[in-house]
Order: C-alpha cells, then structure tokens, then sequence
C-alpha cells in the first residue's frame, strides 16, 4: 500500500496505547523544556560569575 502526499493511514490503536504516547509525548515535551530552562539559567551563573571575577580583579588593582 503506497502512501501518497496529502493522504493518511489511519491504523487502530487501543486506549492504553493511546495513553502511553500521550504519556511518552509529555515526557518528552517536559525533558526538553527542562533542558532549556536548565542550559539558560547555567548561561544567567556563568554571566554573573564572569562579572564578579571581574570586579573582583578590578578591586585588587
């Protein structure tokens, strides 16, 4: 059965089944989200590490 643009198979899927891809789905969603929440909030420290190591340089002068 050749598929062809525009057109969908629909194939039967259980409700457990169906609730286990939405699960999976949040899960997903939820893990990358958290990563980029994770990778900005380590950008915002290292920027104010940066800035304190700066001024602390500054002071010894």
């Amino acid at each position: 059965m050749a598929m062809t643009a525009g057109t969908t198979t629909s194939f039967p899927m259980s409700n457990h089944t169906r609730e286990r891809v939405t699960v999976a789905k949040l899960t997903l969603e939820n893990f990358y989200s958290n990563l980029i929440l994770q990778h900005e909030e380590r950008e915002t420290r290292q920027k104010k590490l940066e800035v304190a190591m700066e001024e602390e340089g500054l002071a010894d002068e």
